[in-house]
């Protein structure tokens, strides 16, 4: 029995990760001083979300949704962990 990461999964983390430290990273320190996301920010985040594909991950594709099956979308959440709810609230989940 295989427990290691299947490719699309290293593939979720890579490109989660990615995301994270280089588009929600550099935006904490303003968040947590003010205290909230400016709308037009959020959805700025959502957008680039829906480009990379992980708009409502946990979704059904045929609902417009991600379909990541519980093993992804945990390893998704983990990553989006390591930032502000705040700034990964916006991917639809």
């Amino acid at each position: 029995m295989n427990f290691g990461l299947t490719a699309e999964q290293e593939m979720v983390v890579k490109t989660v990760r990615g995301f994270v430290e280089k588009e929600l990273y550099p935006l904490e320190p303003e968040v947590e001083r003010t205290g909230h996301v400016p709308k037009e920010l959020g959805r700025d985040i959502q957008r680039k979300v829906k480009a990379l594909g992980f708009y409502a991950p946990n979704i059904p594709e045929k609902y417009g949704g991600g379909g990541l099956d519980n093993v992804t979308m945990a390893l998704l959440e983990r990553e989006l962990g390591r930032t502000s709810w705040a700034l990964h609230v916006w991917w639809g989940r």
